[in-house]
This record gives C-alpha cells, structure tokens and sequence, in this order.
C-alpha cells in the first residue's frame, strides 16, 4: 500500500474523512464520502474527537515537504472547514469556499454573461432557428427533446460509444469496469447521479423531472459515466489496488480543495472524447451531432453562470428565496422547475458550499486542457486522474507542464445586481 505519512497518520487522516461522512449522514441524511477504497472505518462519535484528531495531524504534517505536504495540509484545513460549518458556525460564505474549495466567491462577470449569450444566439442562428434568443432556445428545445420514458434508454446509447472513446484517447480502465443500472428519478434538486459500488462497478441516475434534450443528455452523461465520475471512480480504485494512490487520498469527500479537479474534469469530459471538435476525428458522431454538442456546452454554461451567481448572491445575503429565483429565470431564461432545484441545491447546508465547484471546476479544468498542446495531452491526463491534487496544486502543475503560468481566475469582476 503507497502512503505518504506514517501508518497512523494516513489511518487517522481516512477515519476524519469517514467520521465526517456519519455526521453528516446524522445531520442531514446525505453521504459526503461518496467513494473510500481502504478498509478503514470511522470510530470519532463526535466533532470534538474530529477536531482532536485534525490537531494531532496537522501537528504532523508541519514537516512534510513538497506536493504531498501542500496537498495534505490544504486538505485537513478543508475537513476543518467543513466540520465548523457542519456545526453551524457563523463563518462568512466566502471564507468557507476560500478553504474548503480554494475558490473564489465573486460573482460572474456580465461580460462572460454576453460572451457567452452571444455564442449560444450564433449556434443557433447557423443551426436555423429564428426568432429572438428566447425563442429559438424554446423552438431548439422541443426539436431535441427526449421523452421522459425513454431518457434511460438514450443514456445506455451513449454509454457504449462514450466509454470506447474513454479508453482510446482519455484513461485505461479495468476489463471489470462498468455500469450496473440506469436509472430515473423525481422529486431530487440534481440532473444526473453516478453511484460508485465498488469493485469498478457502477450505477447511473437521471432526474426525470426536469425536461431532457439529446445533447444536453450527452453532456450530463458523459459526466456522469465516461469519461466522467465513473471513470474517476473507477481509476482511482485501479490505482489503489495496485499500489499508485496513497492511503491518504484514497477517497472522495465532498467539500473539500478537490472538488473543482471531480466535477471540472466530468463538466469538460465530453470535450475530452473530442464530440464537440469539428475537425476531430470521433466515428459515430456527425458534424451535425457535433454541433449540436457545442450548442449545448455553450448552453449549460450559460445558464450555470447564473445558478451559480444565485448561489452567490443567496449565500451571501445579497438576495433572498424568492430574488435568487426570479434573478435565475428571469435574466438567465432558466425553467421554473430548474430555477426551483438549483435552489434546492445551493441553499442546502450540505451542498451550498460544494456548488461552485461546477462552474468554476468546469471553467479551470476545460482552460487548462485547451491550453496543452496535443503532444502534451496523455501527461495532462495523468495529472488530473491520477495525481491527487487540490485546485491549487493543480493550477500549479498546469503552469509546470506548459511551461507558463496558468490563471483560470483572471480577470473577475463583479457583475450587475
């Protein structure tokens, strides 16, 4: 087994991220643990035995050089963070996302808003709809839609294809690997969930109640399957097994400085298998598909701008319940029942502070791959599957790699409210 402390650092630093998982599960009744690879349990029944431990093993990692002490000591101030807010302490929204996400807390300039509406009304017009931008969003809409019967049976069409490109230009993944059921869902505030079983197995599930279109079922299963959270649930298990993950990051904890990295790389995974590169090569996929999937990229982040804008404001006690919906359907042109579960999402006390991991995650990690030259792409790889890495260490290693500093978060500013 690889580790990079002593035997009872490593040990204690998975029960902190375990004994978490069950207050929260106590707490809110929401799994935060959502994949642990060692056989370690949680023994601390309390939040003082968390905080004793985080002491003694922030104590112990004072001396731990290079990657593996930033990473670790970025990781443990996170659990710390996380636990204050679990216990209800009043620290400020933007203070939270600093440390456990190692994010920004600013809101999404207009300027990106325009940029990006201006690409959403051009793929559009070139795919001939007319009207105003409302319009031909609406009329684009009822041309792809899917049935809600039949969004399962659209995402096992995409599974076989998405996962073969995964193999051929993205990650190896074991023969055993796999998805053991797609499923749908009403009455929850998420659009896709990939379960982690064990053993490279998996299972997928689809929230029927929001409307479904083709592409952007293609994006948000991509994300969800390959080469997206199954995938990385699936690799990091490979690495585990055989040696080339350490104990101390053998897990996933939502809310912690790796959540940009698990939902950044799944939110640019279908621009990783190359369907929205026109001059790409990508058997089974048309042009015309192809153009559609960029249609859809533009979209989503558009209209994540503004749920995570929302987030902001909300959070930050800028809007209220009511303001921070009207503000998401009426500027972004979001759906009543997608406003209404965005914030269901961003206000809960579990997930507040792991929502801009999405946008932001998206934003980094998509600047970061269109920054590597192809010849550089299988290192890029390796270092955002198989390398733990807070968003810091990984903005690091991307200006390493490329031999240029690399600033995703340049150039923020405040936006119209």
């Amino acid at each position: 087994m690889l580790r990079w402390t002593n035997d009872h650092v490593g040990e204690t630093i998975v029960d902190i991220v375990l004994s978490l998982n069950d207050k929260t599960k106590e707490l809110h009744n929401q799994e935060v643990a959502t994949a642990s690879y060692s056989d370690i349990k949680a023994t601390l029944g309390s939040f003082d035995d968390i905080g004793s431990k985080l002491d003694y093993v922030e104590r112990e990692l004072k001396e731990l050089e290079g990657h593996q002490g930033i990473y670790l000591r970025a990781m443990v101030n996170g659990f710390r963070y996380f636990a204050r807010s679990l216990q209800g302490d009043a620290v400020p929204y933007n203070e939270l996302i600093a440390n456990i996400q190692e994010l920004p807390s600013v809101l999404i300039s207009d300027d990106k808003i325009s940029e990006l509406r201006e690409k959403v009304e051009r793929g559009l017009t070139e795919l001939g709809y007319k009207g105003s931008l409302e319009e031909k969003v609406n009329r684009w809409r009822n041309d792809t839609v899917i049935q809600p019967e039949l969004v399962t049976k659209v995402a096992e069409d995409f599974m076989e294809r998405s996962k073969e490109g995964t193999l051929k230009k993205v990650i190896y993944l074991p023969d055993e690997d796999g998805i053991d059921s797609v499923n749908s869902i009403q009455g929850v505030f998420w659009s896709g969930y990939s379960k982690y079983v064990g053993d490279y197995r998996g299972n997928l599930t689809f929230n029927i109640d929001r409307p479904w279109t083709e592409p952007i079922l293609a994006q948000i299963m991509t994300h969800e399957a390959y080469p997206g959270h199954q995938a990385f649930y699936c690799r990091w298990d490979y690495l585990f097994k055989h040696g080339k993950l350490p104990l101390e990051a053998s897990y996933y904890l939502i809310n912690s400085p790796t959540n940009a990295l698990f939902e950044g790389g799944p939110e640019t995974a279908l621009h990783f298998l190359g369907w929205d590169v026109l001059d790409e090569e990508t058997p089974g996929v048309s042009i015309e598909a192809k153009k559609q999937y960029i249609l859809a990229r533009d979209f989503l982040d558009l209209q994540r701008i503004y749920t995570t804008n929302a987030c902001f404001m909300y959070n930050l006690g800028q809007v209220d319940k009511n303001e921070a919906i009207e503000y998401m359907i009426t500027e972004g042109g979001i759906t009543s029942i997608e406003a209404n579960n965005a914030f269901r999402f961003f206000s809960d006390p579990v997930q507040k502070t792991y929502y801009p991991a999405y946008y932001y995650g998206r934003w980094m990690v998509g600047l970061a791959y269109d920054a590597t030259p192809a010849d550089k792409r299988d290192e890029y790889f390796r270092i955002l599957y198989d390398t733990p890495h807070t968003t810091q260490t990984f903005i690091n290693a991307i200006g390493k790699l490329n031999d240029k500093e690399f600033i995703p978060f340049a150039g923020i500013k405040k936006v119209r409210i």
